[in-house]
């Protein structure tokens, strides 16, 4: 019977994902290049802030890719839910300085209606936009008075979005490096190290895929019933644990939570019945907060509640009842939200099938109007300037 439960979870689209992520990463890495046109020196130089934003897995890239772009450009970098920056933040921080901000734009299909109007109420407020999107022609790209086009490799299954938003990682990350070796922040030598790096630590992290695939299916076995999912990371790793978030609502509609190590400790730590729920820690030893991270791990083993660990570090660090998910050390921090997304994305799409539950729950038909046009839920939302 496991036999078959295990060719099941194993055909999830994320386990299949999960299996050529090396290839997409090679692909978007070699078609945005050095992203050398996207924004002109000038505009680098002139640049005193970044603005980050987008919707859902976009804006998890948004708060990945955050530790870059402030170590790169050495500039204020807010990772912004997209929603403050096209409707709330007040226009007088748009323009106030030649090119800044610089906001930048995430929407892989170019097609989100928040994303759209972000960029253009903040070109209209005197800001400088860039879009980073799969598709050149959208109207998020059209908004925007530069793109940088992931090259997303076609004919592939993307839903429900890891391997789209490891795209949006890499083209950030390229974007991010070019204007470090512009500002001379980082040299020449340093500029290719922290490329030929992105490549190298998915292969790493590629050739264990099987391995962390089997442990995943182990762990959908045990978890398929828990009634939550509790997601905890900090600062870069806070992304990898929201994206883990998302994913257990896109593939089964199960109930989820997600937060930061220190408001984990003073509010998620109260939810009843811990042993119902499952806590995923991101903990990465090069993390500030990694001692934190661990005093939170022998909380949720206080509680009892089922843990699982995505780590850089010694299993030996954790308490043994973790269910432990071991990735290579990256040569670079920042590098860690690129791949580690996957140890759950499969226990999600394990769940998923364990449960015979479809992604987005299309069976509930009723509820689904995408691509239609009274659809207002993403994509044909009013587009407003305030």
């Amino acid at each position: 019977m496991n036999d078959e439960l295990r060719a099941r979870a194993f055909d999830s689209r994320l386990a299949r994902q999960a299996m050529i992520a090396v290839d997409v990463i090679q692909a978007v890495f070699d078609h945005v290049g050095e992203c050398w046109e996207a924004l002109s020196m000038e505009e680098i130089f002139n640049t005193r802030e970044i603005i980050l934003t987008g919707c859902g897995d976009s804006y998890c890239a948004a708060v990945a890719t955050q530790p870059l772009f402030e170590k790169m450009t050495r500039v204020k970098v807010r990772a912004m839910p997209c929603i403050e920056v096209s409707r709330c933040m007040a226009k007088s921080r748009f323009g106030y300085r030649p090119n800044t901000p610089l906001v930048i734009g995430i929407s892989v299909t170019g097609t989100v209606s928040r994303v759209e109007e972000a960029i253009k109420r903040a070109a209209i407020n005197g800001a400088n936009t860039l879009a980073v999107t799969d598709d050149p022609d959208s109207p998020v790209a059209r908004s925007a008075a530069h793109t940088v086009c992931l090259g997303l490799p076609k004919g592939l299954d993307y839903s429900p979005g890891a391997n789209s938003y490891n795209g949006s990682l890499v083209a950030l990350m390229a974007l991010a490096l070019r204007m470090g070796r512009v500002k001379n922040n980082i040299s020449e030598e340093e500029l290719f190290a922290m490329r030929d790096a992105i490549p190298a630590y998915a292969a790493a992290c590629q050739a264990k895929m099987k391995e962390y695939r089997e442990k995943a299916f182990q762990v959908s076995l045990r978890w398929k019933d828990l009634r939550a999912v509790d997601f905890i990371g900090d600062y870069g790793d806070y992304a990898t644990a929201f994206f883990g978030s998302a994913k257990v609502l896109e593939t089964y509609g199960g109930y989820t939570t997600y937060d930061d190590s220190e408001d984990w400790c003073h509010i998620n730590f109260f939810i009843q019945d811990p042993r119902t729920v499952g806590r995923v820690v991101i903990a990465n030893q090069q993390s500030p907060s990694f001692g934190r991270i661990r005093e939170t791990i022998r909380a949720i083993s206080l509680l009892e509640s089922p843990c699982m660990v995505v780590t850089d570090a010694d299993p030996a660090l954790f308490p043994p009842e973790c269910t432990v998910f071991t990735f290579p050390k990256p040569e670079y921090f920042w590098l860690a939200p690129l791949m580690e997304h996957f140890a759950f994305d499969m226990v999600a799409g394990g769940i998923e099938m364990l449960l015979e539950i479809p992604q987005f729950r299309s069976d509930l038909a009723d509820f689904h109007q995408e691509n239609t046009e009274d659809e207002v839920r993403i994509r044909s939302s009013k587009i407003e300037m305030v």
